[in-house]
């Protein structure tokens, strides 16, 4: 294929302002690669940093007060490399293998379950009312007072329910845990 010349771009007057900076960091591009290379591990990834550093320097509107440009642009190169790792975290063809949680384990599951039986029988053998005045407050964040007011009681009573209840559930999830 014939390749045609095309003509160069009108810098825009922006581009012209960023020209020093982008200059900067064109003249110390071995020394900014090698800083994404130490970052990223990967040269064509610290190649694509260092595009992005370059078009983030065109984006800039004014650089008189940028005192020392490749301290600048180091500090830009950072934040680049920070956000290609996140960037990389998110993405799921990054991922080696399957990630692992031990709490979508099948034995957690199981505990969970065993434990989720324990606190229903408990619960079924406590004597009623004892059984709404936990229920009230624990399940359900009634203040005691709340409950002692809608069922008749004194405080103290209510308070009384809940510890019994607690040492009840207490009893037994360390039984099971005996076992």
């Amino acid at each position: 294929m014939p390749q045609t010349q095309t003509s160069p771009l009108p810098i825009s007057e922006q581009g012209k302002q960023n020209r020093p900076l982008v200059k900067c960091f064109i003249a110390n591009q071995d020394a900014l690669k090698s800083f994404f290379r130490r970052g990223v591990g990967d040269d064509a990834d610290a190649d694509d940093l260092f595009q992005k550093l370059l078009m983030k320097a065109l984006k800039i509107e004014c650089t008189a007060h940028i005192d020392n440009p490749l301290a600048y642009g180091y500090r830009m190169a950072h934040h680049l490399a920070v956000d290609h790792h996140r960037e990389q975290k998110k993405s799921p063809e990054s991922l080696e293998h399957e990630p692992q949680s031990n709490d979508l384990s099948l034995e957690n599951l199981l505990e969970h379950e065993q434990r989720l039986k324990v606190y229903q029988q408990v619960l079924a053998q406590m004597p009623a009312l004892r059984r709404d005045v936990f229920i009230r407050r624990r399940l359900h964040g009634e203040s005691r007072q709340q409950i002692s007011q809608s069922l008749g009681l004194s405080e103290e009573a209510v308070k009384k329910h809940i510890s019994r209840a607690m040492d009840m559930l207490k009893d037994a999830i360390s039984a099971f845990i005996a076992d």
